[in-house]
């Protein structure tokens, strides 16, 4: 009896079959612990990585509404079928737009770019009542060149729609677009021009600064000659202007 009792252990260990068994039940074991670790890992990656992501998608409702307002009244000015002028803080750019596409646009590099005359502009054309619509009231050429290629005729014919021998071919030096509430875009470049009007420059001036104790908004923007003059024809008193402010 003593003797197939010290067999049978041996017996029953070096079989083959009962071998593979528990090697594959061992490997079994091991795999479900792996795959346990790795889903509790993951699950807190994942938690992780989606918290940031859910702060960053938070809902801005100001903003939001601010945007359903500006595409409101682009659409509005699209659908009129006529010459909109935008002014585009956010972007940095000034556009001249037709049923809703842009016909010519030029950088709104503005040295007060951050200053405070540049947010007094945004203000005062908002106004209380948060408007993104204005309409040009008057400009005003101070002093230009009077002579105009043909290529850049035809340019600004092509945008205001009008023949290129209607055109009168003075290059502006520079000259004010106006909106009242003492908001003005002046606009210059490096043309060395002769006076249009001294009387009449001298009569704007002189209002301009009795307005100012008032309040007044300016902004000055440097172009070049030729995209000057194409804003300068294509600007006319009535011009609706939209306004895009920094969001």
């Amino acid at each position: 009896m003593i003797g197939l009792q010290s067999e049978h252990p041996s017996t029953f260990f070096n079989s083959p079959q009962v071998f593979f068994k528990t090697r594959w039940l061992f490997l079994l074991l091991y795999s479900l612990l792996f795959c346990a670790t790795l889903s509790t890992c993951g699950k807190k990656e994942s938690e992780q990585t989606i918290a940031p992501d859910q702060s960053d998608k938070k809902w801005d409702r100001q903003r939001a509404e601010l945007e359903y307002g500006l595409i409101q009244a682009e659409l509005k000015l699209a659908l009129s079928e006529e010459l909109y002028m935008v002014l585009d803080f956010e972007r940095k750019e000034l556009r001249l737009k037709l049923k809703g596409a842009t016909v010519w646009n030029y950088p709104l590099n503005i040295a007060e770019a951050d200053s405070q005359e540049l947010r007094e502009f945004i203000q005062r054309f908002q106004g209380d009542g948060g408007r993104w619509v204005r309409f040009l009231s008057e400009k005003h050429l101070f002093a230009s060149q009077e002579k105009t290629p043909d290529s850049i005729l035809a340019i600004v014919s092509e945008v205001v729609k009008a023949d290129v021998e209607l055109l009168q071919r003075d290059v502006p030096s520079r000259f004010q677009l106006l909106w009242g509430y003492g908001l003005i875009l002046e606009v210059r470049t490096d043309i060395k021009g002769i006076p249009k009007s001294r009387l009449k420059s001298t009569i704007v001036e002189v209002r301009e600064a009795l307005r100012r104790p008032f309040g007044e908004a300016r902004i000055i923007l440097k172009m070049d000659p030729g995209d000057a003059l194409t804003l300068y024809r294509a600007a006319h008193p009535g011009l609706p202007t939209l306004l895009y402010p920094h969001l």
